[in-house]
């Protein structure tokens, strides 16, 4: 099924119009359509706003039933995706420079990936998965959001902190991802703590607060060690922000 084909049944599965779905992701019913038939597809923005309007799995827009060669395929493009954003700081890999560097043929390429954008959403998917499983599992234990980020979101984000340095100092990919990671787990909040959704500010101001913790530990050239992150973080949100630079 291809992704045009997973709007159009998402869309009629909801009773939705065109023009009612593009309003829910504020486009237009043009590219709805567009899709729908084959012509172009969404970029990684609307493919991760359907997923979070809709409430669908991350992985929805990919294929479920993969064979052997497929997926060794896949991340053969997506490990040579990365090598190339490391060497590359401000200019975005193109696909025939990735294609080169697997060694996967053009077509082939083109067939798992038929856009950038496709490159970027299945990246941020595989990236965020084993994340958000275990985040999502200790908001439903009903842990508190400060234990959860400093005792298991920042063990899991140090493991993997040379890809996310990478996600985090790359302007062609930084903004795509910082908007994920805002947006589904202010969402992930709100689904385990409904009290939450009654004062949307004071969520929105704890979201951006430790994303920027995160950002700014994960873009440094040289990465603070993980129990060094973890003192400052707990040191930070138990004193006043005035003390911070006493």
């Amino acid at each position: 099924m291809t992704i045009g084909d997973q709007i159009k049944h998402l869309r009629t599965a909801h009773n939705l119009t065109q023009q009612e779905f593009a309003t829910k992701i504020y486009i237009s019913y043009q590219s709805v359509s567009n899709w729908e038939n084959h012509r172009g597809y969404p970029s990684t923005e609307i493919m991760l706003l359907i997923i979070d309007t809709f409430d669908l799995p991350l992985n929805y827009f990919i294929a479920k039933d993969i064979d052997a060669t497929t997926g060794h395929e896949e991340t053969l493009i997506l490990s040579s995706f990365l090598k190339c954003m490391a060497t590359s700081r401000d200019e975005a890999p193109n696909l025939k420079t990735i294609q080169q560097l697997s060694g996967v043929s053009a077509e082939r390429v083109q067939h798992h990936f038929p856009s950038y954008d496709d490159l970027v959403y299945t990246l941020i998917n595989k990236v965020d998965q084993d994340i958000k499983i275990r985040v999502e599992k200790r908001l439903s234990d009903h842990e508190g959001v400060l234990s959860i980020f400093i005792n298991d979101m920042a063990p899991l984000l140090y493991h993997k902190k040379e890809t996310l340095h990478i996600l985090y100092t790359r302007p062609y990919i930084k903004g795509v991802w910082m908007h994920f990671i805002n947006t589904k787990y202010q969402s992930l909040l709100i689904k385990y703590n409904p009290d939450i959704k009654k004062n949307d500010l004071d969520t929105a101001y704890l979201i951006e607060i430790l994303t920027a913790f995160i950002s700014i530990w994960l873009s440094q050239p040289e990465i603070e060690p993980l129990e060094q992150f973890q003192a400052r973080i707990t040191y930070l949100v138990n004193h006043n922000i005035a003390s911070w630079h006493a």
